[in-house]
């Protein structure tokens, strides 16, 4: 037996000889079988290796990457340490995304649609700490934190919801090595395909849509990374049941035209309502749902189905079902939802082409105007990439219900200029 303290300053738990050798066998690089992984897992639950130990661990899934078998296991085993919720019916489907992108409302759209198709949609989500997750913004219109019995309740009602997954116990183990990795700043491809599809295999989804945002400022540069990715994550669906097909996507720029909780859940529900729409939002959505029901056999249109319930209004009245189902209210209108009551622009300095928005400057705004724990701080960006925009026009919008961050966020905008203007001066350097 080993003492080891589960995290540092507290009281040493035991950690048995099989777990102390299972993690040496591990971070050797060697192939463990089934039993071997639920044994490092539970080890994980349990807290008998300490921080530096998980650390390791997730050192040699980022050094080392897992093969297609290993991360079958390792799923499987993740899997394994939780709960798994049941629901009736053949077609159970999801959409996912592995994020990196600003201003991604996509699933808000998403799920209201393939639900108005008659399909089965129980989209869960990770609350997130630093970056405007799916659950923020869903918990804007009606209460996200619901308990497996309630899940299956709104699914029965309503064909879809949007939750999160604090009170299912879903893939436990996970939720200790992502706090790990966050502390770490690094996300290993084999814990981030476990990690996703072990909550999938939980909730027993048959049918997904994943979301892989390529490109300048995103997780995945290059499309080669990207396709790489999408066929790790399709060999270890394949091996647990669940019929995947992975989406590349444009990933250069936000979706839509808003960044910030309040702000992104505003411009959703204004564009299932069919006001001003956005583009990149709605082409994104119904080309992410038209591919489920293209995978599931219900139509060769997949893209038309989905564009079809989107514009006829079936999508918006299926939302406001959701909302119902999960203790939220129906009738809520745009101007409902409060947004940052102090604002700031940032306008352009010439005429020219918007060529360039950055996503991380972008974020960085946002957060330095309290985003996403100031539910009403974001951004509104009113011109998108290739527009013309002229002189004076605002290019930035930034809210916050914070003055002295409003001012943080204004100066770091305008000292990094995330959004470029083709023939734009970005700075001015002067001499003595």
């Amino acid at each position: 037996m080993h003492d080891t303290p589960s995290k540092i300053g507290e009281t040493p738990l035991q950690l048995t000889d099989d777990g102390y050798l299972v993690w040496r066998k591990f971070l050797k690089g060697l192939n463990l079988k089934l039993d071997e992984y639920r044994i490092l897992c539970r080890g994980i639950i349990e807290g008998v290796y300490s921080e530096p130990m998980l650390a390791t661990i997730i050192a040699r899934a980022y050094y080392k990457p897992l093969k297609p078998d290993e991360i079958h296991k390792l799923t499987m085993a993740f899997v394994e340490t939780g709960d798994t919720i049941e629901f009736e019916g053949k077609y159970i489907v999801d959409k996912h995304s592995i994020g990196g992108v600003p201003g991604n409302k996509v699933s808000l759209l998403v799920v209201p649609i393939v639900a108005a198709a008659g399909l089965k949609i129980p989209k869960t989500a990770t609350r997130s700490i630093t970056t405007i997750g799916t659950a923020e913004k869903m918990n804007i219109f009606a209460p996200v934190d619901l308990t497996a019995e309630e899940v299956k309740e709104v699914i029965k009602k309503a064909g879809g919801c949007i939750i999160s997954t604090r009170k299912l116990n879903l893939a436990p183990v996970d939720d200790v090595l992502i706090n790990i990795q966050s502390k770490l700043r690094i996300n290993p491809i084999s814990l981030m395909v476990a990690s996703i599809l072990a909550k999938k295999k939980a909730m027993n989804i048959k049918y997904m849509v994943l979301d892989i945002p390529q490109g300048r400022g995103t997780k995945v540069r290059t499309m080669k990374e990207a396709t790489m990715l999408a066929n790790r994550f399709i060999m270890v669906s394949e091996s647990i049941g669940i019929n995947l097909r992975c989406a590349i996507t444009y990933g250069e720029q936000p979706v839509g035209h808003t960044v910030g909780v309040a702000l992104e859940a505003r411009e959703a529900l204004e564009t299932l309502q069919g006001g001003r729409p956005s583009t990149s939002l709605i082409e994104k959505s119904v080309g992410l749902a038209g591919i489920l029901f293209e995978a599931i056999g219900i139509t060769s249109e997949g893209n038309r189905l989905a564009k079809n319930i989107l514009e006829s209004g079936k999508a918006y009245k299926k939302f406001r079902e959701i909302i119902e189902a999960q203790g939220g209210n129906r009738d809520i209108k745009i101007d409902d939802i409060p947004i940052g009551t102090y604002t700031a622009e940032i306008k352009s300095n010439a005429n020219g082409y918007v060529v360039q928005i950055d996503n991380k400057l972008i974020m960085e705004v946002a957060r330095r105007a309290g985003a996403p724990a100031d539910i009403g701080a974001g951004l509104i960006i009113p011109y998108k990439g290739g527009r013309y925009v002229r002189e004076g026009d605002t290019i930035l919008k930034i809210f916050s219900n914070n003055e002295a961050r409003l001012d943080k966020a204004y100066r770091f905008a305008l000292e990094n200029m995330p959004i470029v203007i083709e023939g734009a001066v970005r700075r001015i350097v002067r001499g003595l």
